[in-house]
């Protein structure tokens, strides 16, 4: 299947999000959408778990109370990436996905 130039500069915008600037010069190929894919799954299953997580402070009940507005307005927006989840993508993928861009 040939990718179209529209889904090759999608695909550049993902990577310069999680590698930087320098991944814009990659090839984009099946096996980076691939590995794209791999890695904004396991992005996703980073941030659910985060949202799911209490911010810090004495847990008690009434922390709990105060804590699942928070949590309920998180889960609702499902529209972002934690930072750290970002930054384990990116030291986890971006040799990876680098490769996979030379055929390798």
């Amino acid at each position: 299947m040939e990718l179209s130039d529209q889904e090759k500069d999608d695909a550049s915008i993902v990577l310069v999000y999680f590698f930087g600037l320098h991944a814009e010069s990659w090839n984009i190929n099946e096996n980076v959408i691939e590995k794209i894919g791999e890695m904004l799954w396991r992005d996703s299953n980073c941030t659910k778990v985060l949202d799911l997580l209490p911010r810090p402070g004495i847990v008690d009940k009434g922390y709990v109370i105060r804590q699942l507005r928070g949590i309920a307005r998180r889960l609702a927006s499902a529209d972002h990436s934690y930072d750290i989840c970002k930054t384990a993508i990116k030291y986890g993928w971006e040799r990876v996905v680098y490769m996979a861009s030379e055929g390798i």
